[in-house]
């Protein structure tokens, strides 16, 4: 009975990756693709409109800070309230800071997912390769391909992470910290190196942290395999 079965089951399918790629292809990888397209544009609108949020909040305070000081010639009025708003902007830009490391994180898994779209082009249509200018090797050598950062060259790439936009926002999230710091310092009378010292240490600690957590996230590609990785011998 068992052999009657095996010699009339046919043959096992091959697996997935094996599978030859059909006729609708083309359209289901370009639908794919303008999927991701849409999605990158979506965490990246997300992503200005956080950060014109905090900015914009933080240009309110320092506006009302102003006029305070104005009005009360720097009084107690004036540390009172910059003590009462600066850390409520402090906790909007961290939340701001947070949601942009995270969405750099789903940005580098929207380029790989791109990437791994961009293979199965060169797979229907090989000759199309020597007119791609972005990567298509789903590894993180082939996702800075698409970024056109070389992953080996040290100077691009902390170039290229410095300035982006968690740094801007880390940065000026330091001297909301150091201006918190030593604003309160001040009312506490503490002497003028105290402060001065006191609102450094602030600032090199917010930054530092923030760039610790940065440095941690940004590594999507460590935990997992690449499906199409880029060979060792290519330039």
């Amino acid at each position: 009975m068992d052999a009657d079965e095996d010699s009339t089951a046919g043959p096992a399918s091959p697996p997935a990756a094996e599978q030859p790629l059909g006729e609708y292809a083309p359209a289901l990888l370009a639908a794919e693709h303008w999927s991701l397209l849409a999605s990158r544009s979506l965490i990246w609108s997300e992503a200005q409109s956080r950060a014109t949020v905090f900015l914009t909040t933080l240009s309110a305070t320092i506006i009302a800070l102003a006029l305070m000081a104005d009005a009360t010639g720097f009084g107690g009025q004036t540390t009172t309230l910059a003590l009462m708003l600066l850390p409520v902007v402090f906790l909007l830009g961290l939340a701001a800071y947070v949601r942009l490391v995270h969405i750099n994180a789903e940005e580098f898994q929207l380029v790989q997912a791109m990437n791994r779209l961009r293979r199965g082009y060169l797979a229907l249509e090989p000759g199309l390769e020597r007119y791609l200018s972005t990567g298509y090797h789903d590894d993180e050598r082939g996702v800075f391909a698409t970024y056109m950062v070389e992953r080996h060259s040290q100077r691009s790439l902390w170039m290229h992470f410095l300035i982006n936009t968690p740094n801007i926002v880390a940065t000026v999230n330091a001297a909301v910290a150091a201006a918190m710091v030593g604003i309160g310092l001040q009312a506490a009378e503490a002497a003028t190196a105290v402060v001065a010292v006191g609102g450094a240490a602030a600032f090199l600690l917010v930054w530092v942290t923030l760039y610790l957590l940065q440095r941690r996230t940004l590594r999507p590609f460590r935990p997992q395999t690449a499906r199409f990785p880029t060979p060792p011998d290519q330039p």
